[in-house]
């Protein structure tokens, strides 16, 4: 008998939010000021899960779908603005992204998305997407299945978290010729899909890389670009259409996350605030406080003492 698994998850931290997709390797940051409220809804199938996520912060985020899978992306809300590798997604169009491949996502604050994953061999021996992501217009019968599968998740979280037999065994069948109808009427259509490629995406990913190789070693926006073989102007376009942010805020920001990820860890040792603060680059422990205050709502000892 087929197991169908359904679970909502919340969380108040980016870093703790990526680890809620099954299988998939994330990392999430912050992006924007302001207590961190998320949360993941997952309904599991034999070969299938979909997925509801909703984040009340702008986040970016570094993603990889498991490899073989093929997953649709649709925002739930017109209000949902998200760039995928630097370029802008429409309200009328969703994503499909093939498995094993990372592909960089900023999302807007209060985002409600809906993702939809399958095997291929559900698929009925349909080809591969060529690229690791593409951006199409939505279709009617795109959005009648996107309204099915939400009203699927709030049945499993109430009264029928525990199906019968029989739904058991229609369920996965139902849904996966579903989602194989859908897939094969993207994989025909021949006007609006667009690869999502772009040289400001590359460009952020390599200075992402050469930011990642230090992590405690801070660089600036000068060296940085001198690093990359670019103008000063160029990386700043750069992380504006990737991040939304230029590339300054954009290191001050991803060392606060380090920070932020050493503090909830640090329970039970020896290692101090200060100490933290120093090992990403911030000297004055007064100046890092007030910058870690006002991006997640608490100071750097409130966060360690609630979770310690």
């Amino acid at each position: 008998m087929p197991e169908i698994v359904y679970t909502r998850r919340d969380f108040t931290d980016a870093c703790q939010q990526e680890g809620a997709l099954l299988g998939w390797h994330q990392r999430y940051a912050q992006l924007n000021p302001g207590p961190y409220r998320g949360a993941v809804e997952m309904l599991r199938l034999d070969g299938i899960c979909l997925w509801r996520e909703r984040v009340s912060v702008a986040v970016e985020e570094a993603t990889a779908a498991p490899g073989g899978q093929v997953v649709f992306v649709r925002a739930l809300e017109d209000r949902t603005a998200y760039r995928t590798n630097a370029l802008p997604i429409g309200n009328e169009e969703l994503l499909v992204l093939r498995g094993g491949e990372e592909i960089h996502v900023g999302l807007a604050p209060d985002s409600d998305m809906l993702l939809m994953s399958i095997e291929p061999e559900r698929l009925g021996g349909a080809p591969a997407l060529r690229e690791p992501v593409v951006a199409t217009p939505t279709f009617p019968e795109m959005e009648t299945a996107a309204q099915w599968f939400i009203g699927l998740m709030v049945l499993f979280s109430g009264a029928m978290a525990v199906p019968g037999d029989d739904l058991a065994r229609l369920l996965p069948e139902l849904i996966a010729d579903k989602l194989g109808f859908l897939y094969a009427q993207i994989l025909h259509r021949t006007q609006g899909t667009r690869p999502l490629r772009s040289g400001d995406h590359r460009l952020y990913r390599r200075a992402r890389e050469v930011v990642e190789e230090q992590p405690d070693e801070p660089i600036g926006v000068t060296q940085l670009a001198r690093r990359l073989g670019v103008p000063s102007e160029i990386l700043r376009a750069a992380f504006k259409e990737t991040v939304g942010i230029g590339p300054g805020l954009w290191l001050r920001l991803k060392r606060l996350d380090g920070a932020r990820r050493d503090l909830l860890g640090s329970g039970g040792s020896d290692r101090t605030v200060s100490d933290i603060a120093m090992k990403w680059g911030f000297w004055h422990l007064g100046r890092f406080s007030a910058y870690y205050a006002a991006l997640y709502g608490e100071s750097p000892s409130q966060t360690v003492r609630g979770r310690g």
